[in-house]
């Protein structure tokens, strides 16, 4: 059986999706806490960018210091139900896995900060959005209220131009489908976004059926459920 050891934080993030990717395609992880909120693993000194998730393949040793570079590597070296069956369908995955990633970058990645109280202007900097270049933790959160309607407009009408379903690229789910639901899901449910609903309401995908739909599907796929388990609700972030 395949084995990759990966290194992340107990948070969903960007990590969770190397797991469910792994769960799929019948990957054996062993997860690693890093620092500061482990001791398995120091992000710092071990990871070449010093960054994570960092993961490493056991069958050759390839170690990965990207989250797009360890997922497309786990569905081509490992083929299973995400690996893209076309240079179309590649081609399209990654399209869709870049707004996931985008709106992680622009939505999620700074309101950890607000969360976790990363107000430093040194720590701000290293995120695509300041939400707090304007004021305080309010503005901070209106700033990214908006933000998150405004990426999420443009990605379920497009989604509505094709007349997909159930999945981003129709009948078959993708890697893309997979973080998409990890970014819905951890807005939806994270005790910490509690703030961010607190802004758009409860339900924060009301307006966007399309996408919710989408991540619903699949998180009924049984190797996600079985993955995923509680995690949205016991998680922080």
């Amino acid at each position: 059986m395949a084995e990759v050891s990966i290194a992340y934080f107990p948070v969903i993030g960007r990590g969770e999706q190397l797991n469910i990717i792994c769960a799929m395609h019948g990957i054996k992880v062993n997860p690693l806490l890093s620092t500061p909120m482990g001791n398995d693993f120091d992000k710092d000194t071990q990871a070449p960018f010093g960054t994570v998730p960092w993961m490493k393949d056991h069958a050759n040793g390839l170690e990965l210091n990207d989250s797009l570079s360890m997922v497309q590597y786990l569905v081509s070296k490992y083929e299973g139900p995400l690996t893209p069956k076309t240079p179309e369908s590649a081609a399209l995955t990654a399209m869709y896995w870049g707004w996931a990633q985008d709106y992680y970058s622009f939505v999620l990645s700074p309101m950890h900060d607000i969360i976790t109280g990363h107000n430093e202007v040194f720590w701000r900097n290293l995120r695509l959005t300041d939400t707090l270049a304007e004021g305080g933790q309010e503005t901070g959160i209106a700033n990214l209220a908006k933000l998150h309607t405004a990426r999420l407009t443009y990605l379920e009408n497009h989604l509505k131009s094709q007349e997909t379903g159930p999945y981003l690229m129709g009948a078959d789910c993708s890697y893309a489908d997979i973080f998409l639901h990890t970014c819905v899901r951890t807005v939806q449910e994270t005790a910490g976004f509690g703030m961010l609903r607190g802004v758009i309401g409860d339900t924060p995908f009301a307006d966007f059926p399309i996408i919710a739909s989408i991540s619903e599907a699949v998180g009924k796929i049984e190797a996600v459920s079985a993955t995923v388990g509680n995690k949205f609700a016991e998680a922080p972030i």
